[in-house]
């Protein structure tokens, strides 16, 4: 689900404003329902209509496209966590096509989420809609140049947002500035080697990792497997 670069532009999403194109729907169960999740089309397919001037700097890839085992997981645990979330402000990173935030805004969380590429928020704030949940802040950010109030976030996730080592310092910083005295960070990640260094790299950092959970995520037909972390400041 989750897009994993990011730009440099700040902006909310316009009330109203509708998603591009719409062609496919993706159903994710998580929790015992069926969320509904629109979309232009798969990465894949809107891969082979980029050319190399969309790239751009950033290699901006459609990520945002899918849906990801890592976002799945999360909303379970989300949902897990319903009643300590409900009224609490929570920060959504690389919301993609929108399930973690829709389901965190069903549960009652104050949640702004965001992404690199406009036509996430704009599917994201149409899914909301889709699913009768609470819309959400939807807005477009680079977590290079969060902004967003410092320390004003009681938790913070992110699925499979580690797949680059050149993320990991930026979102180091991230945490820093966005994370409320006591409060949690939510990681989910596929069982990859990539991602293994940064946790050693968060604790020099002063913050606390704990892997929470390893679970089996069926998604599209496959099985992943899928770690999440709870991260702390110290």
């Amino acid at each position: 689900m989750i897009s994993k670069r990011p730009v440099h532009v700040h902006e909310a999403v316009p009330h109203g404003d509708e998603p591009p194109g719409c062609t496919s729907r993706v159903s994710v169960e998580v929790g015992g329902r069926v969320w509904l999740l629109d979309r232009e089309a798969d990465m894949e397919a809107l891969w082979e209509r980029m050319g190399e001037d969309d790239l751009g700097a950033d290699e901006r890839l459609p990520y945002w496209a899918e849906v990801w085992p890592a976002s799945v997981l999360l909303g379970r645990h989300i949902l897990r966590n319903a009643e300590v979330l409900c009224g609490r402000m929570c920060l959504d990173l690389g919301c993609g096509l929108g399930l973690t935030g829709i389901i965190a805004s069903h549960v009652g969380a104050r949640v702004v989420a965001f992404d690199y590429e406009w036509p996430a928020v704009r599917f994201a704030r149409h899914n909301a809609a889709l699913n009768n949940v609470p819309q959400p802040l939807w807005t477009l950010m680079d977590w290079r140049e969060p902004a967003v109030r410092a320390h004003g976030f009681d938790f913070v996730w992110g699925g499979d947002v580690l797949y680059e080592k050149r993320f990991f310092d930026p979102l180091i910083r991230l945490f820093r500035h966005v994370l409320a005295p006591g409060g949690k960070i939510w990681i989910g990640e596929p069982v990859r080697t990539v991602s293994r260094p940064v946790w050693e790299l968060v604790r020099r950092e002063g913050f606390t990792a704990e892997l929470l959970t390893v679970e089996k995520v069926a998604l599209c037909g496959q099985n992943a497997t899928v770690n999440l972390w709870e991260v702390t400041i110290s």
